[in-house]
C-alpha cells in the first residue's frame, strides 16, 4: 500500500434537504487504481465531483499530501489533479494538438509544453498520428483517449475519470482501459475511476470501494469483490 496521497473525512454532500453522501471516510494512495463501485444513485459521481471541488461539501475535511484543502477545480488543478468527465468533453472545432495543448493552459514554458505533448504522442500514438486533424471527425474512441491525453498535459498525480467507457464499443472500452493501465504504470498516477463496465476494469484496478446509499458498503481489493457475491447485491439485491 502506498503512501497517502488524498484523504477525505466525514464528507455529507446533498442537495436541499437529501443527502447524497453522508460521514464517508476515503483514503486515496500513491499509484493506486481505484474503482468507486454502486449502483445508479448510491454517490459515485457525487464524491468524485466533491473530491474535484466541482459541488461543494455541506461538511467534511480534505487533505492533498498532508495539505489541509478546501477543494475547488482551479486549485486542484494547480495541486497536481485533474478531472475527465463523462462523454469525452473535447473542443470539435480545434485540432488534436489545440485540444491537447489547451491542457496545458497553466504552464508558462512552452519547452515543457512540447515535452510532455511528446509523452502524450508516445502513450496515445494515434493522437500523434492525427495531431492535425479537426477532433469533430474521431471516433467516440478516439475521442476518449483525446481528453485522457489533455488531461495527461497538466502531468498530474492524480486523476479522477467518471465513466470512461461511456458510449464506446466492447473492444474499444478495452483498449481505453488498457491505457488508463498504462498511464498508472507509466507516470505513476494515481486514478479514480467512476464505472459501471466492470468486467474489464476489475482487472486493471489496484482497489475498488463499494459505495451503497451515500456510504462506503465494502473497501478491497478487487478480487475479494469477484470471490464474494457483494458486486450481485449491489446490483441485482438488497444492498441497492
Amino acid at each position: 500500500m502506498g503512501k497517502c496521497l488524498y484523504k477525505v473525512e466525514g464528507l455529507t454532500v446533498g442537495y436541499n434537504d437529501q443527502n447524497v453522501l453522508e460521514d464517508l471516510d476515503l483514503v486515496i494512495n500513491d499509484n493506486e487504481i481505484l474503482i468507486l463501485v454502486g449502483a445508479n444513485g448510491a454517490g459515485k459521481s457525487t464524491l468524485l465531483k466533491a473530491m474535484f471541488g466541482l459541488i461543494t461539501a455541506k461538511k467534511g475535511k480534505f487533505s492533498y499530501k498532508d495539505e489541509k484543502i478546501i477543494p475547488d477545480p482551479h486549485m486542484m488543478v494547480e495541486l497536481g489533479a485533474s478531472f475527465v468527465p463523462q462523454n469525452f468533453r473535447v473542443f470539435p472545432e480545434m485540432t488534436v494538438e489545440e485540444n491537447l495543448k489547451i491542457g496545458a493552459y497553466i504552464v508558462d514554458d512552452i519547452k515543457v509544453v512540447n515535452a510532455r505533448l511528446g509523452k502524450v504522442y508516445e502513450i496515445f500514438p494515434v493522437l500523434n498520428k492525427k495531431n492535425k486533424v479537426q477532433s469533430s471527425t474521431l471516433s467516440g474512441g478516439e475521442r476518449q483517449i483525446l481528453a485522457l491525453g489533455r488531461a495527461l498535459m497538466l502531468d498530474p498525480d492524480l486523476m479522477f475519470l467518471d465513466e470512461p467507457s461511456v458510449g464506446l464499443a466492447p473492444k474499444i472500452v478495452k483498449d481505453v482501459f488498457a491505457k488508463i493501465k498504462q498511464i498508472n504504470e507509466t507516470f505513476g498516477t494515481s486514478i479514480v475511476i467512476v464505472e459501471h463496465n466492470l468486467k474489464s476494469l476489475l482487472k486493471i484496478a489496484d482497489r475498488a470501494v463499494i459505495l451503497v446509499n451515500g456510504k462506503i458498503a465494502k473497501d478491497g481489493k478487487p478480487s475479494e469483490l469477484l470471490e464474494s457475491d457483494m458486486l450481485e447485491k449491489v446490483f441485482f439485491g438488497d444492498l441497492a
